[in-house]
């Protein structure tokens, strides 16, 4: 979902990438989680001090941290809230890293799970769900995979996760003689309706032009694949892939029915009633609600030839620290903010979704839900959820900046959508190569 600041950071996580390379990560925590690791630890009357990295800071943060440290005396959490999300995170993270001193806990975007797991070493949580006879069952199986590396290891749990989906303004459908019942199913209904809805100083539709995860989202629905079958060179040049920004590109250019705005600027646009479309995150719904002045609906993302995919976005909780003690601290904290209780809060607060079927199921959640159906459209796409793609290779991270690069080159007219789209391809197959 991020933006064009990617490049702030791009050079530093080159040189970490290059330096550390892309071995397999640790099969287990430094320690096995026993009662024995931490003898030193329960001889002690003080608590067990670890640090929670999180992108939000404010008061649901505070609010959880507070509940938890006041719930039991083994455990004391700082949060500490990083700025420029999650790339932020990755930045601070490399710093950490260089004088070792790595955060315990961190809710580390989808984008870096590679990065996390060939760099920072996040720890294996197998042995901690074995020791503890923890039940996964309750978690959605399309949001366990998110946190999974290449081995097939669980180094992440689900922590404030978002697939794309449609907003629409109601007001603007039934002032343009649209039905509010009967939102766009597809990408060509969408571009149809834009142009309907485009007037009386307000455009028809939205997509931010900082594409991040919705040019997979679009790429893949329009079947293409962001790697080749032997995972040598990206699918970038695809035909799925110029046709998708080619669709977006005609909003601009060709239907003059979108303006080019980032991901930030989408949100307020679509709170003020500037664009009566947005496809967009669904953790948005928490900017757009408060001050929206409209019936504001939403629907799933929307298809191309009956298929829809949606990547991921949002963040896993994952351990850093290799100290023993820490870990258990950590990994105790972890399933208190994960805990179905806290995952409810933490939807309803932000517009993120609960990541267990029990969460969901909650009389709590299901009587929110009702009342703000607003909520409902992410959960009904929840089986074509697919993780948010981690590029191989050193220079895997910078490929997602090249993408954005290109594809506002074609929405600015500067190239055309298969001009941008192989020139993504061949900066991005280098680095993939080097």
């Amino acid at each position: 979902m991020k933006k064009t600041w990617m490049g702030l950071f791009l050079g530093l996580l080159a040189i970490s990438l290059a330096a550390c390379g892309s071995g397999s990560n640790n099969a287990a925590p430094t320690a096995s989680p026993t009662a024995s690791d931490n003898t030193s630890s329960a001889q002690s009357s003080e608590p067990v001090e670890i640090e929670f990295w999180n992108i939000w800071g404010g008061e649901l943060i505070d609010s959880l941290v507070n509940e938890y440290n006041s719930s039991q005396d083994k455990v004391k959490v700082k949060a500490v809230y990083v700025q420029n999300s999650y790339e932020g995170i990755v930045e601070k993270l490399q710093v950490q890293a260089a004088a070792k001193k790595l955060p315990d806990i961190v809710s580390n975007g989808l984008l870096y799970t590679s990065f996390a797991n060939d760099v920072m070493k996040a720890v294996p949580l197998e042995p901690f769900i074995e020791q503890d006879g923890y039940d996964m069952s309750d978690f959605f199986p399309t949001m366990l995979e998110l946190g999974k590396n290449d081995q097939g290891q669980l180094i992440g749990l689900p922590y404030g996760i978002s697939t794309p989906i449609l907003y629409y303004n109601v007001d603007h459908f039934k002032a343009a003689g649209l039905d509010p019942e009967n939102p766009p199913q597809t990408w060509e209904e969408f571009a149809s309706v834009a142009k309907q809805l485009t007037s009386d100083g307000h455009y028809g539709a939205s997509v931010p032009i900082d594409f991040g995860w919705l040019y997979q989202a679009l790429m893949e629905t329009y079947g293409g694949s962001m790697m080749s079958e032997d995972g040598k060179t990206v699918g970038l040049d695809s035909e799925a892939s110029v046709k998708a920004v080619q669709a977006v590109t005609d909003l601009v250019i060709k239907d003059k029915s979108m303006p080019l705005l980032q991901l930030q600027q989408t949100f307020e646009a679509m709170a003020k009633g500037d664009v009566s479309m947005l496809a967009n995150t669904t953790a948005g719904l928490g900017q757009i609600l408060p001050t929206a002045q409209f019936d504001l609906r939403t629907a799933p993302f929307p298809t191309f030839e009956g298929k829809r995919v949606v990547p991921a976005g949002g963040a896993n909780l994952m351990i850093f620290t290799q100290d023993p003690a820490k870990q258990e601290a950590a990994w105790d904290f972890m399933k208190f903010m994960i805990d179905p209780q806290r995952t409810v809060q933490i939807s309803k607060s932000t517009g993120y979704m609960v990541s267990r079927q029990s969460a969901l199921d909650d009389p709590e959640m299901q009587k929110f839900l009702e009342e703000n159906p607003v909520y409902k459209a992410t959960y009904e796409q929840i089986d074509e959820m697919v993780p948010w793609f981690n590029f191989p290779g050193s220079g895997g991270t910078r490929i997602q900046k090249i993408i954005t690069d290109q594809v506002q080159a074609a929405l600015q007219g500067q190239k055309t959508p298969e001009e941008a789209m192989k020139e993504a391809a061949k900066q991005a197959n280098a680095l993939i190569k080097s």
